[in-house]
């Protein structure tokens, strides 16, 4: 029996994800946005707490940082959604720019071979025409030298 968890798929055949799985990978693709929403909560808690007290000049305050980290958490929201979107697609030309290189190589290599073996071939038939016609034209020698009287060697 196999050991390994089951992954449940939904209808277009992606994973399931569980809710601290999500936040992990959406924490890990822009982390700023959990951390402001966070701190926008905190200052809403804060500022229930100055309510409750009847502290209206604090009240006042804390209602002011909830909408400047209000304001910060929506502009992290889009600028990483931009900056994700950037990422996604240098990735992508990244990826199709390496693909491209392994074919040129692949091609390159293959024209290499090609081109080292016509180069074999053609100094095989170089070496046996130049053979052929250097016993053709080569006379042999028999008998005995004309420079002192020896036979050839």
């Amino acid at each position: 029996m196999s050991t390994e968890p089951q992954v449940l798929l939904d209808a277009n055949g992606n994973p399931i994800e569980s809710w601290g799985g999500k936040f992990e990978r959406k924490f890990k693709e822009n982390p700023f946005v959990p951390v402001l929403a966070g701190l926008t909560t905190v200052s809403l808690v804060i500022a229930a707490a100055k309510l409750r007290r009847r502290d209206s000049v604090s009240l006042n305050h804390w209602l002011r940082v909830r909408v400047v980290m209000q304001g910060l958490t929506v502009v992290a929201v889009v600028g990483g959604s931009w900056w994700y979107g950037q990422m996604k697609h240098q990735k992508e030309a990244t990826a199709s720019a390496d693909q491209e290189r392994v074919l040129e190589r692949a091609a390159f290599s293959a024209r290499l071979r090609a081109a080292e073996e016509a180069d074999r071939q053609e100094k095989l038939e170089t070496a046996a025409t130049t053979a052929t016609a250097t016993e053709a034209t080569t006379p042999k020698r028999t008998g005995k030298s004309w420079w002192w009287g020896k036979g050839s060697s």
